[in-house]
């Protein structure tokens, strides 16, 4: 192989490295995603979020290091395998990242939208449903506190600053959904530039990849004619 061929290949391998390490930073994020559940006992929205981060982590590791032992053995089949697999992985984790930033029905929003709209309805049922996220994202009622209006229901005491509902201006105006929403987005933040900076190494390692997949062919090919 002549010396652009070696480099190609080398810097592939150096892409792919990274991959993995960047792989891990998403699973261990994902992790984390789910802890939050637990420790918050928050539930809507990051155990999706979270379970979506560790599985594209996984993906990237596996075909980082598959394209790592395909650019080490220079297998042209395995090299052709890995350029296809890196261009489905970039389309979807631009799914991920439109998922991420503006939702979609069986994406995170909407997940959020249900959770919100079956804590609601818990809400109606029995009193304090909504409780928790009130009291921690200092907010009130799904939407505003005229859903309590609405529904004609006193505006409960975790809507107001301290417990203490003096008058109107102690009462959180912000809407919980809305507020979930905004927290999530902060902690989305690091998986989109993860995301981002994988999808650009990613198109150059495909390119790499090709590169060097094309570089083998012409090498055979050269192989073959000198042979006749």
């Amino acid at each position: 192989m002549g010396l652009a061929s070696t480099t190609v290949k080398h810097l592939l391998l150096l892409l792919n490295f990274i991959f993995v390490v960047l792989g891990l930073v998403l699973i261990a994020f994902g992790i984390f995603f789910l802890v939050s559940v637990t420790e918050n006992a928050v539930s809507i929205g990051e155990n999706v979020a979270g379970g979506l981060i560790i599985g594209l982590g996984v993906v990237i590791l596996i075909i980082s290091i598959f394209g790592c032992l395909a650019a080490i053995h220079e297998a042209r089949v395995r090299l052709l395998i890995y350029v296809i697999a890196v261009v489905l992985l970039i389309l979807t984790q631009l799914l991920f990242l439109s998922m991420a930033s503006h939702g979609t029905k069986d994406g995170i929003s909407g997940s959020i939208n249900e959770g919100f709209e079956r804590l609601w309805d818990e809400e109606q049922k029995e009193s304090g449903a909504l409780a928790y996220y009130e009291e921690w994202l200092q907010c009130c009622g799904v939407n505003s506190p005229e859903d309590y209006w609405i529904i004609k229901h006193a505006i409960p005491i975790t809507c107001c600053a301290d417990r203490k509902c003096i008058d109107s201006s102690s009462v959180h105006q912000a809407g919980c959904k809305a507020k979930f929403v905004e927290y999530l987005d902060d902690k989305l933040l690091t998986f989109k530039i993860v995301s981002w900076l994988l999808i650009i190494g990613e198109t150059i390692g495909a390119v790499f990849g090709w590169m060097l997949l094309s570089s083998l062919k012409n090498q055979s090919r050269r192989n073959n004619a000198a042979w006749m």
